[in-house]
């Protein structure tokens, strides 16, 4: 096995080996990896902190021995806390993970508290929507819960749809308590977004942006466009 550590503040992880493809995640400063394959100009990988796989420009690829990746997943796990911080000269954002104590990062809870998700989700209210990203420069609605369950002290898969096995169901919205993620899409449909329910029947969420609407029972209700934007089909409570 071949393994790697992102050494940048962040590194796209693409479809496909090639510049013009979708970026579909997106490794963080100090997030390790195991290398499935390469081509002259690119690695194919798949990151250990949540299975994903892509694929990474060759010149942006730092590898580690066994030994090393070893000694990293014994350490304690720190996550910064900030919407954006500077650690060894990198610039990065909110849920980064770092291998020593900082001022500008937690350790990560041994416990899942869903209720910090909402204080953390808040702190990147207004960070602009990006397909595949996971930083106050541009997050999706699954990167936003990832990241916020991470500081939360929960690791949760990448996507939506991924995301939608993990939990309980909660069959009424009166009965939902903050951190409890409600999931949308068409009927009989995939699911294709998620967010975080709040209080006081609202929820945050990245779609275009990062922002609070309110939730009913037919889905999210956006009061600026006077319209419901995201149909509900089932909300979950991560335990």
């Amino acid at each position: 096995m071949t393994y790697g550590i992102c050494n940048l503040s962040v590194i796209a992880l693409r479809k496909e080996d090639r510049h013009g493809s979708e970026m579909v995640n997106q490794l963080l400063y100090n997030e390790t990896y195991t290398v499935l394959d390469k081509t002259h100009e690119w690695v194919l990988v798949q990151t250990h902190f949540d299975h994903y796989e892509g694929w990474i420009q060759a010149k942006q690829y730092h590898g580690i021995s066994e030994e090393d990746l070893y000694s990293i997943k014994r350490k304690t796990t720190y996550l910064t806390d900030k919407p954006f911080c500077t650690v060894d000269d990198k610039l990065l954002s909110m849920g980064t993970p770092l291998l020593a104590p900082h001022p500008d990062a937690v350790e990560m809870p041994s416990e899942f508290h869903p209720e910090l998700m909402v204080d953390y989700a808040k702190k990147l209210l207004n960070a602009p929507y990006l397909w595949g990203g996971r930083t106050v420069m541009g997050i999706d609605c699954s990167g936003l819960v990832q990241q916020c369950a991470r500081l939360a002290g929960l690791l949760l898969p990448r996507d939506a749809s991924q995301q939608i096995e993990c939990g309980d169901l909660v069959y009424f919205l009166p009965e939902t308590q903050p951190g409890d993620l409600a999931f949308f899409g068409e009927d009989c449909g995939p699911i294709t977004h998620v967010g975080i329910i709040m209080s006081d029947e609202r929820i945050i969420h990245a779609s275009g942006q990062v922002r609070i609407d309110y939730l009913d029972q037919t889905g999210i209700f956006n009061k600026e466009r006077n319209e419901h934007t995201h149909r509900l089909q089932a909300i979950k409570r991560i335990n």
